[in-house]
Formats: structure tokens, sequence, C-alpha cells
């Protein structure tokens, strides 16, 4: 064998490992990370039963949400309490602000209770699949409520300090509300129309 062909041969060698290699480190990756290959939420496992920390999942997340949904609750009692509630839409924008925000946390408090609390009863994932997508639509509806309440609060506060201007929300708050809890309520039917929501190990 010449010069050329021993290179040639070594070179050939080489590609082969590699490949071989490769290949069996996309192997490896995959059977590390479940997801892959998935073809429905089902197919994982639930996260936390195989290695033990299956509570060490949930029972922090439900009592961060009792506490949480606790605070929210005691805002919107206070502040019902220091005015009437027949007057809510002539009280001051940023009274309102405090309420809805509250709302918001509450709110998503609840939907998220809902689905950790199925799960560490059944211990598997939430059936039937229509139950497991409620879930899913609810989840999406209120934090993306709450973020664009936030967002809105903190244009509001800009405006106003900048410009000097009263942002107009409408009679009732009507185009604040259509905004924060309409556009999520469309973009949640949309992604459940195209069979977006499901299991994914935690829900």
């Amino acid at each position: 064998m010449n010069l050329f062909g021993f290179l040639a041969s070594g070179i050939s060698d080489d590609m082969e490992n590699f490949t071989g290699n490769t290949t069996e480190g996309k192997v490896s990756s995959a059977k590390s990370l479940p997801f892959l290959g998935a073809r429905s939420g089902y197919d994982l496992a639930v996260y936390g039963l195989e290695n033990g920390q299956f509570y060490s999942i949930h029972i922090p997340a439900i009592t961060c949400i009792v506490l949480s949904f606790t605070s929210a609750l005691a805002i919107i009692i206070a502040s019902f309490r220091l005015q009437n509630i027949q007057t809510f839409f002539s009280w001051t924008k940023s009274e309102r602000f405090v309420v809805y925000l509250a709302l918001c946390d509450g709110l998503f408090n609840i939907a998220h209770s809902l689905d950790h609390t199925h799960i560490v009863i059944t211990r598997n994932h939430v059936y039937p699949k229509e139950l497991c997508e409620f879930y899913g639509f609810m989840l999406a509806e209120f934090i993306t409520a709450q973020n664009l309440m936030v967002n809105v609060v903190a244009l509001n506060v800009f405006v106003l300090i900048y410009f000097k201007k009263d942002l107009n929300f409408g009679a009732y708050d009507c185009r604040l509300l259509l905004y924060t809890f309409g556009l999520p309520g469309v973009g949640g039917a949309m992604a459940a129309y195209f069979g977006t929501f499901g299991p994914n190990g935690t829900l």
C-alpha cells in the first residue's frame, strides 16, 4: 500500500469511528431526554415518580399556591371593606389596579392548584385529556392576563409621568378587561383548537 492509500484508509477509519460515536451519542442523549420522540404528553413519565422526588415537587408548589392565594384574597377583601363595591369603577385607577392584579393572581392560583392536586391524588397524568386541556387553558389564560395587566400598569405609569396623560380604559374599564382577559382567551382557544394543550410530565 502506497502512502496515499495508507492515508486514505486511516481517514476512512476515523470517519467511521466519528460517525459511530456521534450516532451513539445521539441515541444516548435521546434516552436521557424522555420528551424526544414523544407523540403525546402521555408518552412522558410523571416527573418525580421514578426518582422519589414526586412530593418534593408538588407539595412545595401547592404550599406556595395556597400562600399566594391567601394573600390575593386578603387584598381583595381588604379593598372592598375599605370602600363600597357598588362604587368600584369610581375608585382611583391605582385602587382598581390593585384589585385586578390580586384577582388575576387568585384565579391563576385556583387553576394551578387543580392540576397539582389532581396529580398528587392520582399519582398519574390528568385524565381524560379534555380535562388536562382545560387545566392548560385556564393556566395560560390567567398567567397571561396577569402579565398583560402588569404591562398595562407599567405603561399607564410611564404615560402619566412622562406625557402627563391619563389613559382612558373605557366605560367600566372595558378596554382594559377585554385586552387582559379577552386576548389570552382568544389565543388559548386557538391553541386548544390546534391541540397544543396536554400533559407534559408535570400537568
